[in-house]
């Protein structure tokens, strides 16, 4: 590792402490180090930022890393997620064992693993309006008031359900922590291919995710509700940043992308022992 890129998030690492930690220790081993504090108001970084950079190390939480992924994956940057959020899903180490951590992977004690990613496109008028992909998850909601949407669920161009609910995501294994667990989802090793479809408060006796070969297409279609006005009564996010409008008509098609974002990785039984332990605190 000659050259590494230190994202903080101000707001976590509030007193800066990690960060001095990280930047002491890469100066002591004579390690270049690129630093910028960020905030969710940055949306992207500079590419120069991204010039010969090995590794990104980022201190915050799962919203940090997430931010990022998609700019560091295109840029085929691996990145050290270093927890100073709540959950800390996707970080592999801490503030209290970062040195440690540091070490190892400056000695090449540390293996790569590859996090699926999906592609998610809108459709008006069978024309596509809007692409981008996503590390966590593609999550179609309502859009203001309190209402139930109407939409159908496509798998492979065939018809699967139609949904009166909430909303539904589409999660991959590492989104299956988030939105998806809390809206009763299954809880995937980040490791699978898969993709997780998971109805948001479905009025309807079935209820349940669906799990499908991470290869499947699967197209959310916009129907009209009840409501007399149906005009951009839903919305669409992609791992949790800009909001895109749906009107009646629009689709939403989702797949697996050919990009992975690869995450540092000390020992193969990591996520499950992260998972023991927020289990016992929850």
């Amino acid at each position: 590792m000659k050259k590494i890129l230190l994202l903080t998030n101000r707001y976590k690492d509030t007193d800066g402490s990690t960060t001095k930690r990280v930047l002491d220790f890469l100066a002591a081993h004579d390690v270049q180090t690129v630093q910028k504090s960020v905030d969710r108001k940055v949306k992207s970084l500079d590419g120069t930022l991204l010039q010969d950079i090995d590794l990104a190390v980022v201190i915050g939480g799962d919203g940090t890393i997430m931010q990022f992924a998609n700019q560091l994956s295109e840029a085929d940057i691996p990145i050290l997620g270093v927890n100073r959020g709540h959950m800390g899903y996707l970080a592999e180490t801490d503030g209290e064992r970062v040195e440690e951590t540091l070490m190892r992977i400056l000695s090449g004690d540390y293996h790569l693993i590859e996090r699926m990613m999906i592609e998610g496109v809108i459709r008006k008028e069978g024309a596509i309006t809007y692409q981008q992909t996503a590390l966590n998850d593609v999550v179609i909601t309502r859009s203001g008031r309190l209402q139930v949407l109407n939409f159908n669920i496509y798998i492979n161009g065939n018809l699967l359900k139609n949904y009166n609910a909430d909303g539904v995501i589409l999660s991959t294994p590492t989104g299956s922590t988030a939105y998806n667990l809390s809206a009763g989802g299954p809880i995937v090793d980040p490791g699978a291919e898969i993709l997780i479809v998971t109805p948001i408060a479905p009025h309807t006796l079935m209820n349940r995710s669906l799990v499908l070969k991470a290869a499947d297409n699967v197209e959310i279609e916009v129907l009209a509700t009840h409501e007399e006005e149906t005009e951009e009564l839903m919305e669409v996010n992609f791992d949790g940043k800009e909001a895109m409008k749906l009107s009646k008509g629009d689709r939403v098609g989702v797949t697996r992308s050919d990009r992975h974002v690869k995450m540092i990785c000390l020992d193969e039984v990591s996520f499950m022992e992260t998972l023991h332990q927020k289990m016992k605190e929850s």
